[in-house]
């Protein structure tokens, strides 16, 4: 339910483009080639859930895209998709660095490292494939911000690409490859994140393992602050200092039940049951799923029993593939008009009560409790609200602290 801000600002290039990265030969990765790895030596830092775009085009060009890790390693890998692309996508150069700040194309010095793919400088990522890079000497601690550089030769032009819209911050475009450049090479701004779907770490011993947000658009940080980094999820990885990976996987309009093409005016968003083997099971290192989805089922009045029937179906093959499940109460959305009317509080409050009180989940997350109005409790506290559905970052904050931590062992 965010809006749509994939506006592109532009600026001469003043100077010539200087190749950094490049490499001649691209390594290939092919439908089908998932990429899983659950346990081993590798934990999720940070993940978002690809969405089909339409847009923009970008024709040799690179982006730079800022991400916050939420645990840090020794080392680091990326992953990349183009699930939802039209066409074969290829990265002439690929690179990574810590960032001076979010918001900032700058680059510490002496950090700018070349990824590699089979030991390729490039890669072709066919449409509906992902492909992980081989590992990265970059060492990465909790919440230091890492800049991806992706040089796109071919296929950013396609009718549907793959990113997730409403990145909560600024991401940059350049002319030319500008992989590994100082950041006055890039003059362009995008608010997408596009093909990187993923950064797993190689963690320290105290890095226990991941946990997956699944989620809609309050997940996924509408209206928290840009740049700011502080959605609940954010909040949540602060609590755990870093012993977790918390990676977000919400998408704004998602429905537990229900693919949508409408969404925001902006992407795709596939609906969990369709997405949660891929952005919850095959999650790197993932241990437990918040599972907050189900108030977008509940506004295009989705029966009580079926939303429940999909979020059991959830957590059964969260269960399956040994991961805990947190089940997360809907948050109240109530107001004076054009809110939740009477028969969609009672299936909210119907869900609710199945969330706090089923054996099929592990634990609950409870944010009805963490921001209702005590005098009003079908709507968001006032001192909570950015609107009568959204959680402002006092409210995201509040629905991160009410989490009991003794939930993640």
């Amino acid at each position: 339910m965010t809006p749509r801000r994939h506006a592109i600002r532009w600026s001469l290039v003043l100077a010539a483009a200087v190749s950094v990265l490049a490499a001649p030969v691209a390594a290939v990765a092919t439908p089908g080639a998932a990429l899983t790895g659950r346990g081993g030596e590798w934990v999720g830092g940070w993940a978002t859930s690809p969405q089909r775009e339409a847009g923009p085009v970008f024709a040799r060009q690179t982006l730079r895209m800022l991400v916050h890790p939420t645990a840090g390693g020794s080392s680091l890998r990326l992953r990349l998709s183009n699930t939802f692309g039209a066409a074969d996508v290829t990265f002439g150069a690929v690179g990574v660095s810590r960032a001076v700040a979010a918001g900032a194309a700058a680059l510490v010095p002496g950090t700018e490292r070349r990824v590699t793919f089979r030991g390729r400088g490039s890669v072709t990522v066919k449409a509906g494939a992902q492909v992980v890079s081989d590992p990265v000497d970059l060492s990465v601690a909790y919440g230091q911000d890492l800049a991806v550089d992706l040089y796109v030769t071919a296929g950013g032009d396609a009718a549907a690409i793959t990113g997730h819209d409403a990145a909560q911050g600024t991401q940059f475009v350049g002319e030319g490859n500008q992989a590994g450049a100082p950041g006055a090479a890039f003059t362009g701004t995008v608010n997408s994140w596009f093909w990187l779907d993923g950064v797993d770490v190689r963690p320290g011993r105290a890095v226990r393992g991941s946990i997956v947000a699944l989620g809609d658009s309050i997940t996924d940080g509408a209206y928290t602050t840009w740049n700011g980094n502080d959605r609940w999820t954010d909040v949540l990885a602060g609590r755990l200092g870093g012993r977790y990976g918390v990676l977000n996987q919400g998408i704004g309009g998602n429905q537990v039940l229900t693919d949508r093409t409408d969404c925001c005016g902006a992407g795709t968003s596939i609906s969990g049951l369709a997405r949660e083997k891929a952005d919850v099971r095959e999650q790197t290192g993932v241990r437990y799923v918040i599972l907050a989805d189900g108030i977008n089922d509940i506004g295009y009045h989705a029966a009580a029993d079926d939303l429940i029937a999909g979020l059991r179906t959830i957590a059964q093959r969260a269960h399956a593939a040994g991961i805990r499940v947190i089940g997360a109460t809907i948050t109240p959305y109530g107001c004076d008009a054009g809110c939740f009317g009477p028969e969609q509080e009672a299936v909210r409050q119907q869900v609710n009560a199945w969330v706090r009180t089923t054996r099929g989940l592990d634990g609950v997350a409870d944010f009805d409790a963490a921001i209702r109005d005590p005098e009003n409790p079908s709507q968001v506290l006032p001192a909570y609200q950015a609107d009568h559905l959204h959680p402002n970052i006092a409210g995201q904050r509040a629905m991160a602290d009410s989490i009991d931590l003794r939930l993640f062992r």
